[in-house]
């Protein structure tokens, strides 16, 4: 390679020096020399894809190091922070703000695990249906709130379920037909269809 230098402008400030040797060193000599037909300067910026560098030659005008001059990138913005959701069974979902619900709980919110508690442990059986019909059509809008109460009876048998649905007494069948129209087509519904059929709904 022929004795040739080239330095680049004066640094701007924000501009970074890149030192290559070794093996890099060798790779762009190589590169190089296999166009003599163009400049040398412009073989090793076309090369290394900058305009801006230096060449080290050693006594013999061999290629040593490169040191390749470019501007600073701008500082990377930081990442907004993920936004994190609670469990399901915390978030918070609408009640009617004249119903029983709402009137009970002091809130116009429930949360997914205080309408299962109402649900499942309410006397008043007026509550426990409104409880239902609040909870299914928040599974509705919540996908992930039907994932985690389908997740949780997935570990019960359909005969085991149909137990404790009967031994409940009361409207518990009746809730279960909330659930199975409220939520019809839908993994609940199927589930509840198939669980009030065992029950010996319509």
């Amino acid at each position: 390679m022929p004795a040739d230098r080239r330095q680049a402008a004066a640094h701007h400030r924000g501009d970074v020096a890149l030192n290559l040797d070794g093996r890099a060193v060798a790779q762009v000599a190589r590169a190089v020399e296999a166009d003599l037909a163009m400049p040398l300067v412009e073989r090793v910026s076309r090369h290394l894809g900058v305009a801006s560098w230096t060449l080290r030659l050693d006594d013999q005008g061999r290629l040593r190091g490169i040191t390749v001059l470019g501007a600073l990138p701008p500082p990377a913005e930081p990442a907004p922070p993920p936004i994190e959701l609670p469990p399901p069974l915390e978030r918070l979902y609408p009640l009617s703000p004249d119903g029983p619900l709402a009137r009970l709980v002091g809130s116009e919110t429930a949360t997914g695990r205080q309408l299962a508690d109402l649900a499942l442990r309410q006397d008043d059986p007026e509550i426990r249906g409104e409880a239902v019909r609040v909870a299914v059509d928040a599974m509705m809008r919540d996908p992930a709130l039907e994932r985690t109460l389908l997740g949780t009876l997935d570990a019960v048998s359909d005969a085991a379920l149909a137990d404790l649905v009967a031994s409940a007494g009361g409207g518990a069948s009746g809730l279960v037909s909330v659930v199975a129209e409220r939520a019809r087509g839908r993994p609940l519904g199927r589930r509840a269809a198939a669980l009030l059929a065992r029950l010996g709904g319509p």
